[in-house]
Order: structure tokens, then C-alpha cells, then sequence
């Protein structure tokens, strides 16, 4: 293997029997530099490499580089207030983004990425849908920063074709519903329960539940996605936590109808990565899923935020199903969570119509043979 490692500008190999060592060398007016380097492989490395170049050169690789290109891009992100302010498990998962795109583009300026390129790089990790979708999110976000501080005048990260996995929001069956309801820290169960509840997205619910947009018993608000106007009557659990909440600010002495009504265990309002750090380690902590995506078992129901509105769906179906007449068939499921495409709405409403259907059928059948407490026991 070492005799296939490709080494850096200025790297020397020398070899004294079954040892090998690396110097950085150079050359300059006759006169050699030589300075002893760890292996390649070793983490002590880059530094040692990065300190010689710096000793020889007055500079490290690097140090020069555009102040508009990817890698200087990546610097100024890490070294920003909205880096530092990210939740821990956020941060990790940033850096990863930071990370991929100064491997993949650092050398690039970075208004010179465009959409096919950041395309190019998501189909790479689309066999994992949801960690490809969150590292999209992620360089968008890092590219978004770079805005308005001159590194870009446009998000290459817009129009991106993601990849949605088949079995990400599938319906949360009843027994781990009730675990999480049942068992969930409140402040990560709140959101949930409106959720499930309301039938809408994550990022409606975190940041557009607030008074000034609930009027009684109804929440207007502007779907984030489709941006529809959407009026959601909110069921009476719905409305006894949202006036637990304004108990709660009111002996806070917090005076804002535009503040969202669900914050975190510190009374903060969330955000939609810090939720999401939060809402994974929680189902993780109540034994919902495992701790890598890799070590899910084959068929094992895996559980998503956006699956409760797929839950709604169900429910509203599975009622409606029993009466479409009287109920409204297609149109409520549709009408309720208001971007379902037709599709969806028709694939939720036949289900839960063949679902009822077979369940009536089964009790035309007459009775087949030895029935009850007879099955087994007729001589032999």
C-alpha cells in the first residue's frame, strides 16, 4: 500500500529497511531544507506539514486562498455568531456540511457553484435520502449566510431535486404513538401533539403557533411550503396546551402575540435544527429507533416527524370511510391538511375505504366447519 500513496508537493520518502520516513525538502538557491514529517496517515500530519510549508515558505497551503471561494466561505461560516449559537448535535451535523463541500469545492469560487453542481453532489449521497436531505439543508444554509456578506448573490441549493424515501413518513402505528405521547419529555411532545393534531409540517408548527395568528377556536396560517392560507379549527386538547403556554409566559411577565407558543425546555423559541437534534435523540432515549439509520431492521417502522401528518391523514380517512356521504369522502382528507396532492388524498381515502370495506366483508362469511372450542378436538 505505501508504495501507492500519493504524497504532497514538496513530501520526500526515504525507506531504511522495513521503516519508512517522510521529510518536507526543498531546494532554494542551492541550499536544501530538510524537515522531518509524521506518516501521512498520522492525525499529527496536516499540522506538522502546514508549520514546515509556513517555516520555508512564510506561508501555510491555504493562507492565500480567494476571499469569495468555498474554502474561505467554510472559515468565515465556522467563525460566525450563527455557528457558534447552534445547539451541539446541530453543530456536528453542520460540520459535516462544512466539511463535504470544502473537500468537494474548496478550491472554487463560490459564486461559481451552481445548482448542477450541488445536484451532482446530493445524487452521491441520495442512497440515504434522509441524511442526504439534511446535508442539503445544511449547505443551504451555509450558502443563505454567505448572501449577504459577499460570497454569493444567489442559493445554488434552490431548485435541487431531493429524493423522498417511500418509507420515511409512513403513519406512526398506535403503540408508539402512545409511547411517545405517553412517555415524551413535554417540551419535545408539545409540537408533536399540535402536529398530529393539526396535521401540519414541523416548521409551521415551531414558528407560526402563536396568538396573534389563533382566533378562537382557528389557526390561520401561511403554509411554509405552499404558502396557501390554511384556516386549522383547533381541537379542544390543542387549545388547553395553548393556554397552558400563555399561563406560562403570562407569570413570565412575556408580553408577544408573535412569539410562537412552544419553546424549548428553556423557554426558548426553537428552531427547526435544534428541534430536530432534539426530537432524535428523544425517540432514541424512548426506544423508538436506534442510533444509526444503518442498524434499523428490515420492515421496522421508522419514525418522522412529517409521519404524524401522515397519521392525521389516516385517521381523518379511517372516519371518513364510514360514512363518505355524510363525512365528504376525498375532499375532507384534502381540505384538512390543504397541500396533499390529489393523489395522496385519493391513496389515504381508498385505503381507509378498503380497510372498512374488508372489515364488514369478513362478516358475510357463514360459519366453516368445527367452530369455537370444537376446532381440534373431533376424534380421530
Amino acid at each position: 500500500m505505501a508504495a501507492d500513496l500519493t504524497l504532497e508537493a514538496y513530501v520526500q520518502r526515504k525507506k531504511r529497511g522495513a521503516r519508512e520516513y517522510f521529510y518536507f525538502r526543498v531546494v532554494r538557491d542551492g541550499k536544501e531544507t530538510r524537515l522531518p514529517l509524521p506518516h501521512p496517515f498520522s492525525a499529527d500530519y496536516r499540522a506538522a506539514y502546514d508549520a514546515a510549508h509556513r517555516q520555508v515558505f512564510g506561508s501555510a497551503p491555504g493562507d492565500f486562498d480567494s476571499p469569495t471561494g468555498v474554502r474561505a466561505l467554510v472559515k468565515a461560516h465556522r467563525a460566525s455568531a450563527r455557528y457558534e449559537r447552534l445547539p451541539k448535535q446541530s453543530k456536528t451535523i453542520r460540520e459535516y456540511a462544512l466539511t463535504l463541500i470544502d473537500d468537494r469545492w474548496g478550491d472554487f469560487e463560490a459564486r461559481d457553484i451552481r445548482p448542477i453542481h450541488v445536484q451532482a453532489l446530493y445524487d452521491t449521497l441520495a442512497a440515504r435520502p434522509a441524511s442526504a436531505n439534511r446535508r442539503l439543508d445544511d449547505i443551504s444554509a451555509i450558502f443563505g449566510w454567505g448572501i449577504p456578506r459577499g460570497f454569493v448573490d444567489e442559493n445554488p441549493c434552490r431548485g435541487v431535486e431531493r429524493v423522498q424515501s417511500t418509507d420515511s413518513y409512513e403513519p406512526w402505528p398506535d403503540a408508539a404513538l402512545t409511547i411517545l405521547m405517553e412517555q415524551g419529555l413535554p417540551h419535545i411532545v408539545r409540537p408533536a401533539l399540535v402536529a398530529t393534531y393539526t396535521g401540519q409540517r414541523r416548521g409551521d408548527v415551531l414558528k407560526q403557533f402563536c396568538d396573534h395568528q389563533i382566533d378562537g377556536a382557528t389557526w390561520y396560517l401561511k403554509q411554509g411550503k405552499t404558502q396557501n392560507e390554511v384556516p386549522v379549527p383547533l381541537h379542544p386538547v390543542v387549545l388547553a396546551l395553548a393556554e397552558s403556554e400563555r399561563a406560562a409566559r403570562r407569570a413570565a411577565a412575556v408580553v408577544d402575540p408573535k412569539r410562537p407558543l412552544l419553546t424549548n425546555s428553556k423557554g426558548d423559541v426553537w428552531t427547526d435544527s435544534g428541534y430536530g437534534a432534539s426530537w432524535r435523540t428523544e425517540l432514541i432515549r424512548l426506544g423508538l429507533r436506534p442510533e444509526k439509520n444503518d442498524d434499523y431492521e428490515d420492515g421496522q417502522f421508522r419514525p418522522t416527524f412529517h409521519g404524524l401528518r401522515h397519521t392525521t391523514a389516516t385517521m381523518i380517512a379511517n372516519a371518513v370511510a364510514r360514512n363518505p356521504d355524510l363525512f365528504g369522502g376525498i375532499g375532507r382528507v384534502k381540505t384538512m391538511l390543504d397541500h396533499l396532492s390529489e393523489r395522496m388524498a385519493a391513496h389515504y381515502a381508498r385505503r381507509a375505504e378498503v380497510e372498512h370495506m374488508n372489515a364488514e366483508t369478513i362478516l358475510l362469511l357463514p360459519d366453516i366447519g368445527n367452530t369455537g372450542a370444537k376446532i381440534g378436538n373431533a376424534p380421530r
